[in-house]
């Protein structure tokens, strides 16, 4: 009886070091886990910016739809269209010798 005991106790010795092999050298370790936790954390903040701009478009959109100064404003400063009798006057911002660099 003695024997059988440790029998079963080396059995679950055994049982638990193939379980404890498969979690940390197996398919799905932790090293594939932590690799996933990165790549998640990252993916979570480009579809938090997605979502920033898309609250930026849809406003927008819903402005031009019911502005029509919204369009005339977005037609003058984006796509520098003008009345035939205006003048288009713009401005280039002087890059400092640094950021020439």
């Amino acid at each position: 009886m003695n024997k059988l005991n440790y029998l079963f106790y080396l059995l679950l010795v055994l049982i638990i070091i193939f379980l404890l092999n498969s979690n940390f050298f197996g398919e799905n370790n932790y090293s594939n886990r932590d690799a996933l936790v990165i790549e998640n954390t990252a993916q979570r903040l480009k579809n938090e910016a997605i979502k920033k701009e898309n609250e930026i478009l849809e406003f927008e959109i819903k402005n031009a739809q019911n502005s029509n100064d919204h369009v005339e404003n977005f037609a003058r400063e984006k796509l520098n269209l003008t009345y035939p009798e205006e003048e288009f006057i713009s401005f280039e911002e002087e890059k400092k010798d640094d950021e020439r660099k």
